[in-house]
C-alpha cells in the first residue's frame, strides 16, 4: 500500500512539474488555440535570424507588389501571408498562383473537410511546418477528428478513417511516394469523386506541395507561440 502511495505522489509530482515546464514554455499545443493566418504575430529572434525571406515592408514595395497584395487581400483569405509573402519577390508568380489555390482551396468539388484532409498529407509529406500550422486548425473545425490528424503528424497511416479519407489516403500518399498511382488507387478515387475529382485532387497536392517547398526554401517559420506535432526539416 506505502509503494502504491508513494507511485500516485511520484506521478503527482511528474505531472504537476510537466504542467509548470508547458506554461513556462510559453508555447500552445491546441491547434484550436493558435492564431490565424491575418492576426499579428510574433517571431523568435533564432527563427527570425534563419528566415531567408522575410516579410517585405509595404513602404518598400514596389507598384506590382502591391497590385498583388492589394489581389490576395481582397480575396477569400483576406491578408498576405506565409507562403504569399515568400512569393511577393514575383508578384506575377504569386498571382497566377494564388489564383489556382482559390479553386482548389476554396471552390473545388471536393468536400471541404476532405480538401483539408488532403493538405494535412500534403503538407506533412514536404514537412512544411507553417502549412501544418494554417491547415491543422481548419482541418479540424471541416472535421477531421484529432486521432485522424496526430497520425498524420506522426506519418502513421491513421485508423478509423471515412470511405473518402480512405482512398484519399492511399491516393496522396502513393503519389509522394511513387510519384504515380496504381489502377486500383486511381479507379477508387474516380469511383468517390469521378474524373474531376482525380484531377482536382491531383492539383490540390501538387498545390500544397508548391507552397510548402516555397516556404521551406525561405525557412518560414511559425509563430513563437505555436508548438507543432514535428519540426522543421531545417532543424531536425
Amino acid at each position: 500500500m506505502k509503494n502504491i502511495y508513494k507511485k500516485l505522489i511520484a506521478f503527482s509530482i511528474f505531472s504537476f512539474s510537466f504542467a509548470v515546464c508547458a506554461a513556462q514554455d510559453g508555447k500552445v499545443s491546441d491547434p484550436l488555440k493558435w492564431p490565424k493566418q491575418c492576426d499579428k504575430v510574433k517571431f523568435s529572434e533564432s527563427d527570425l535570424k534563419l528566415d531567408r525571406m522575410p516579410d517585405i515592408d509595404v513602404n518598400n514595395a514596389s507598384e506590382e507588389q502591391i497590385k498583388a497584395i492589394e489581389k490576395i487581400s481582397q480575396g477569400p483569405r483576406g491578408c498576405i501571408f506565409g507562403p504569399f509573402s515568400v512569393l511577393l519577390r514575383s508578384p506575377e508568380l504569386l498571382t497566377r498562383v494564388q489564383m489556382l489555390g482559390e479553386h482548389v482551396r476554396f471552390t473545388s468539388q471536393l468536400p471541404k473537410s476532405i480538401r483539408e484532409f488532403a493538405i494535412l498529407i500534403a503538407g506533412r509529406e514536404v514537412e512544411s511546418p507553417y502549412e501544418w500550422y494554417i491547415h491543422e486548425p481548419i482541418a479540424l473545425r471541416s472535421g477531421v477528428t484529432r486521432e485522424i490528424a496526430d497520425a498524420l503528424a506522426k506519418k502513421i497511416k491513421p485508423e478509423n478513417m471515412t470511405r473518402d479519407q480512405a482512398v484519399v489516403y492511399q491516393f496522396v500518399t502513393e503519389l509522394h511516394m511513387t510519384h504515380m498511382v496504381q489502377d486500383s488507387t486511381y479507379d477508387a478515387v474516380k469511383q468517390q469523386f469521378g474524373d474531376s475529382g482525380v484531377v482536382e485532387l491531383t492539383a490540390l497536392d501538387s498545390y500544397f506541395s508548391l507552397l510548402g517547398q516555397e516556404l521551406n526554401v525561405a525557412r518560414t517559420a511559425v509563430p513563437e507561440n505555436v508548438k507543432l506535432p514535428f519540426n522543421p526539416p531545417w532543424q531536425s
